[in-house]
């Protein structure tokens, strides 16, 4: 026989399936009893840990690891602190310079103070979302095994 025998691989990804193998493997494969009873063991090998009982503990493995978790404090939301200090210093900023010339136009508006409790309510919400974010994604570093 001219061609070597298939490797450990081939004869794993044969025993999954021949159509995972190239043609040169698989033509060697259906001309070889030797890498035939190897794939045959590794078949063999397959179905019987395919049909293993799931291993169990003896323990709860979910409170065990939930009681190793800290326990999350309820603290200040700062992303919401930066968020509204950033936008109160822009409001700021823009009315000491742009005031003078926006208070007529904020005069004829009689749905400003609307918009304005809109936006503030917009952004709130807009911090909570954020700081909820950070909180979860603390949360699953924490549970990242790796």
């Amino acid at each position: 026989m001219t061609s070597p025998h298939l490797s450990e691989r081939a004869q794993q990804e044969a025993a999954e399936s021949t159509s995972l193998l190239p043609l040169a493997q698989a033509t060697h494969l259906r001309g070889c009893p030797l890498c035939q009873s190897r794939v045959a063991t590794y078949r063999h090998l397959l179905t019987a840990v395919a049909h293993q009982a799931h291993p169990t503990f003896a323990f709860d493995l979910s409170a065990s690891v939930l009681a190793q978790l800290p326990r999350a404090k309820p603290g200040f939301p700062w992303v919401l602190a930066g968020v509204a200090t950033l936008v109160l210093g822009v409001v700021i900023s823009f009315l000491a310079l742009f005031g003078s010339l926006l208070t007529p136009i904020f005069y004829s508006l009689s749905t400003g103070l609307g918009a304005g409790l809109l936006t503030v309510a917009g952004l709130f919400v807009a911090g909570q979302c954020l700081e909820l974010l950070a909180q979860h994604r603390r949360q699953m570093r924490q549970l990242a095994f790796s």
